[in-house]
């Protein structure tokens, strides 16, 4: 039997594919509509005009365009001071427009301005206040608005600065602070002090907290606090007399590892690494000693007492795994500037002495992994570049060293660092203190972001701060001190 379809059906079929085409036919006009409207009020260049008496190389500048926040910016802040009063643009357009129209309000020249972008004016610009350009499509149909930020620092971005207000003491001293030691074990930081004679044990999970946990210990031994090191489960230190001890409990109780050095340089791993002297010789030496170790001796050139806290050298800035120690004193008593680093295995020296120059030997320096910036004078953006720097230290003669040294090549050289890397007149010289590099989270409200950013704006970036804890002043006194520096750029909100 046939099956027949009633006529109201094919009639129904056929109207159905007549509605379907007509949806598809506009789905693709507004579509059309859709990608006209976009693109025909685009900016796709944008660039300040040349004027060396404002800034050498402006018109190189790099601007960033975010199209569908509708933000021009220049991501590297234009230098100090830089006067942005009288700013001519050059923009490029992918398609005609109609019409592109500059509000300026708020200026210190411009206060409420109006005018038209033509690819000839020489019109100059007031950024100082907000600036908005409208683009209109050549048909008229369409519009867009950018806001136009010319960003310039209002500080110098690359001071390293170390701000009075937020020094603080050294934790939980009562009496007389005689002697202090700060290390760093997983993610706990222990400050062991002597205060008035009483032993104590702090702790905390940042050097710069108010508050740190402390505990009274009674060292079944006099303790030489100075030497007190970190392994990844363990705290040693060295008695007066140079027996080495160990806490696996965080301080409370200590064992004598059956070892006496002539100095403990702190920790890799789960050993520690030390210096063994037997009345004639001194010898590398590490405990637990492995299987098979050999003692073998130091080199004329390698501290066996005093020299920088060992630290480690991996971070976001390196891509081999070592520690590296600076100066200290050597086996014939000279005070050494040379850098030597730690692989797990062996001892090297780093120092390239052809390389460097103008370097005086010092004692208990401290040696600190960071990073510095580059700026291109061409287009003024800036790089970032792996950075030592090298502060404190007593030089020879005791003088103490005030000046910052940095090296650009892992230890390898180490030259004088510019005028914006030293220390500040309100921080005093010191030896003997403890560096830190400590990452913590700087927040910004988002409530000033603009609503139809897809982008999000970044409301919150880490920063790695210095820390430096501890040391002694130029009359041998602790300064009892912690004292917390970064680089300003660092600080800086991310513009997207």
């Amino acid at each position: 039997m046939n099956k027949k379809f009633p006529l109201y059906a094919l009639m129904c079929l056929m109207l159905w594919g007549i509605v379907s085409s007509c949806n598809d036919d506009n789905s693709n006009r507004d579509a059309d509509i859709y990608t006209t409207s976009y693109s025909s009020t685009l900016i796709s260049a944008f660039s300040l005009g040349n004027n060396d008496n404002v800034l050498y190389n402006l018109d190189s500048v790099k601007f960033s365009i975010n199209q569908d926040a509708g933000l021009i910016y220049n991501v590297d802040s234009l230098p100090v001071g830089t006067d942005v009063t009288h700013l001519t643009v050059s923009m490029t357009f992918p398609y005609t427009v109609q019409q592109a129209q500059f509000h300026v309000t708020g200026g210190k020249v411009m206060k409420d301005s109006t005018f038209d972008y033509k690819s000839t004016t020489t019109d100059s610009i007031d950024f100082t206040g907000r600036v908005d350009l409208v683009v209109t499509s050549y048909d008229g149909n369409h519009t867009r608005t950018y806001n136009i930020k010319v960003n310039v620092h209002k500080m110098e971005p690359d001071t390293l600065y170390f701000n009075p207000s937020l020094r603080r003491d050294v934790p939980n001293v009562n009496g007389t602070l005689s002697a202090e030691k700060c290390v760093l074990q997983g993610s706990t930081y222990y400050c062991l002090t002597n205060d008035g004679g009483t032993y104590k044990l702090n702790s905390a999970a940042n050097p710069g907290q108010g508050t740190w946990a402390v505990k009274v210990v009674d060292f079944p031994f006099t303790p030489a606090v100075n030497s007190l090191s970190a392994t990844s489960g363990a705290l040693y230190i060295l008695s007066t007399g140079g027996e080495l001890y160990r806490s696996t409990d965080a301080g409370t109780t200590w064992t004598d590892c059956g070892v006496t050095w002539h100095s403990l340089l702190g920790g890799w791993g789960d050993k520690a690494l030390g210096v063994y002297y037997d009345g004639s010789t001194y010898r590398h030496d590490e405990y637990p000693r492995p299987q098979g170790y050999t003692l073998t001796e130091v080199e004329d050139s390698f501290p066996v007492a005093e020299a920088s806290p060992l630290t480690p050298a991996t971070n976001e800035w390196t891509l081999t795994q070592q520690s590296m120690l600076f100066g200290g004193k050597s086996k014939s008593g000279n005070i050494l500037a040379t850098t030597w680093g730690y692989d797990g295995t062996n001892w090297g020296e780093i120092t390239d002495h052809k390389l460097q120059s103008g370097l005086p030997g010092m004692t208990e320096a401290v040696i600190v992994p960071y990073a510095t910036y580059s700026v291109d004078s061409t287009n003024h953006t800036a790089t970032e570049r792996v950075t030592w720097l090298l502060m404190g230290g007593k030089m020879q003669g005791g003088k103490l060293n005030n000046t910052t040294y940095v090296s650009y090549n892992q230890g390898i050289s180490w030259t004088q660092g510019g005028k914006l890397l030293q220390l500040p007149a309100t921080m005093p010289a010191f030896y003997q203190a403890q560096a830190f590099v400590v990452y913590e989270t700087l927040t910004s409200s988002s409530s000033k972001a603009r609503r139809r950013s897809v982008t999000k704006p970044v409301t919150t970036w880490d920063v790695p701060y210095i820390y430096i804890v501890g040391g002694r002043g130029a009359n041998g006194a602790q300064l009892g001190s912690v004292w917390k520096g970064v680089i300003n750029r660092r600080m800086f909100r991310p513009i997207y």
